[in-house]
């Protein structure tokens, strides 16, 4: 959108004359969001589905003071974008297009972000923020392609996605996948190990469950 346009949508939504969602979808139409037609399901004969959950009411991060509310969104985790539902079009953003978004932001709201320098993927992947601080907690969703054991002889639908999650603590920057041996943990927390075990220990938390690592990494900030 040109500086015009955007003017007439700020005078005409001041004015009341244009109802805020509607100012909302002028801007996506006009291409602020940087977004790309979805035009056919890639995925017709694989079962099961690419998105984290189904379509449903969101916010998109277009940047720290730009975002997009009542949004009808899905995250696609096999082709890691945000796509996003309106008047019978699917248009998916990829996350150098956009900062993030947020899944369910009236209960519950579940963030995720993009930047995040992820081993051996890279920062250009949306991840969900499970815990922001001095240490913070990421889950990193993401699906892959299975052969269908369940399908019959000759099916076309011979492939099954099947879902992936990977937490990742961060601190100063640096994303580092966690693991339960210790080992792991001198690598993963470094001077703050002793504190790290002496939490675990103290109160029973096992790092398989990922409720435990959420309440540890929460400990280990406060």
């Amino acid at each position: 959108m040109n500086k015009i346009s955007l003017k007439i949508v700020t005078v005409l939504l001041l004015t009341g004359l244009i109802h805020p969602a509607m100012a909302q979808l002028k801007l996506l139409k006009d291409g602020v969001s940087g977004g790309r037609p979805v035009t056919a399901n890639p995925y017709a004969e694989i079962k099961g589905s690419a998105y984290l959950l189904d379509f449903e009411q969101g916010s998109i991060l277009y940047s720290e003071k730009d975002t997009a509310r009542n949004m009808i969104i899905a995250f696609n985790t096999y082709d890691n974008t945000l796509e996003h539902r309106s008047d019978g079009q699917l248009v998916a953003y990829i996350p150098s297009k956009i900062s993030g978004f947020i899944l369910n932001p009236d209960f519950n709201p579940r963030v995720f972000r993009s930047g995040y320098a992820i081993p051996k993927v890279g920062a250009n992947v949306f991840v969900e923020i499970l815990v922001d601080g001095e240490y913070s907690l990421i889950s990193h969703h993401y699906k892959t392609l299975g052969d269908d054991l369940t399908a019959a002889y000759g099916s076309q639908k011979s492939k099954i996605f099947q879902s992936v999650e990977e937490l990742y603590v961060v601190n100063d920057g640096d994303a580092k996948l966690m693991k339960t041996k210790p080992k792991s943990i001198q690598e993963t927390f470094g001077e703050d190990t002793a504190k790290v075990n002496k939490l675990i220990k103290d109160y029973s938390l096992d790092l398989k469950e990922k409720s435990d690592v959420i309440r540890l990494i929460n400990l280990l900030n406060n």
